[in-house]
């Protein structure tokens, strides 16, 4: 008797990430926003969670409350920006028209390069490049299986049959 070896998944190369929540509130611009609205707007607080495909960025304030939304897959560039010696912030998609991510008074070194991390290690785990080893693991599985069924096939002499015809060119199928 023969012992069946598991095949891996054909999602072997996508990883799982835990939920990760980081307060990315601009002090400067939400203090501003408070006075030049006169106290109106209120305090301005910006969140950035990590899910296991997207990562989401809501601003809230009383004026006002918006949710940005990116997938890994479609997440570009993530970047870090200095500006005079000691104002770090994120550059990324998921900030669109926003500009930066600038936690806290700018001063926040440490957490953005901790978040640029997490943003890139989930690009690379959970987007583009994932999907992409996903895809060749499930073709390799694919693969795998026709050689399977034709020695079945092979063995049982029942007689192969031929590959059919991908699809023909949108200009070849109309000529007809």
């Amino acid at each position: 008797m023969s012992v069946m070896q598991n095949p891996p998944s054909a999602l072997q190369g996508m990883q799982s990430f835990e939920v990760k929540t980081f307060v990315v509130t601009d002090n400067w611009e939400a203090g501003c926003g408070l006075l030049w609205s006169f106290g109106i707007c209120g305090w301005t607080t910006k969140v950035l969670t990590l899910e296991e495909d997207e990562a989401i960025l809501k601003i809230d304030n009383n004026c006002c409350h918006s949710v940005q939304k990116r997938p890994y897959a479609q997440l570009g560039s993530v970047d870090s920006q200095q500006v005079c010696g000691c104002c770090w912030g994120v550059k990324t998609d998921i900030t669109g028209a926003e500009g930066e991510i600038k936690p806290g008074c700018g001063c926040e070194e440490a957490l953005v390069k901790e978040i640029i991390h997490e943003l890139q290690v989930r690009k690379v785990g959970r987007g583009n490049i994932a999907q992409l080893k996903a895809h060749e693991q499930l073709a390799a599985r694919v693969d795998h299986m026709h050689a399977k069924i034709d020695a079945i096939l092979k063995h049982l002499n029942v007689p192969i049959p031929p590959t059919p015809a991908l699809a023909l060119p949108v200009m070849q199928s109309m000529e007809r």
